[in-house]
């Protein structure tokens, strides 16, 4: 591990509320290494849905906020956090899909998102029980 860097895929200690974030790889693009990063609240203002791009030594190039992740007050933080559950280049873009099932499509060369799909509608079948969800009562 580079003693400047600590990406999510080195840094996975559970907490007691959370297990561990999926372990993403890094993906490299024309010899830049681009790995989710865990970010600090005091820096970042979030925990998860970062992105940094590193070079060859492993020293950060950029850092990149691919989602917002505000956490709420009153509520453990850890819970709240969303990471990254995959990540890969098609061409010089990378397509990241977060833990939520939202999809993003980060331009490398621009640093920035250029395209957010969010996660397909909840289907109305339980996914335990097979049968039709239960709606709620309407007033």
């Amino acid at each position: 591990m580079r003693a400047k860097e600590m990406t999510l895929s080195n840094r996975s200690e559970p907490t007691a509320s959370r297990g561990p974030p999926r372990r993403v790889p890094p993906v490299v693009i024309d010899g830049v290494r681009y790995a989710q990063v865990a970010g600090e609240i005091d820096r970042d203002g979030q925990v998860g849905g970062l992105l940094a791009a590193f070079d060859a030594a492993g020293r950060e190039l950029w850092r990149l906020r691919v989602y917002d992740r505000v956490r709420l007050p009153g509520l453990e933080g850890d819970v709240q956090d969303v990471y990254f559950r995959s990540m890969r280049a098609d061409g010089r873009t990378l397509l990241i899909e977060n833990e939520r099932g939202d999809r993003y499509e980060v331009d490398t060369a621009a640093r920035r998102v250029v395209g957010h799909q969010p996660p397909a509608p909840r289907s109305d079948i339980d996914p335990i029980s097979g049968r039709r969800r239960l709606s709620p009562p309407r007033d």
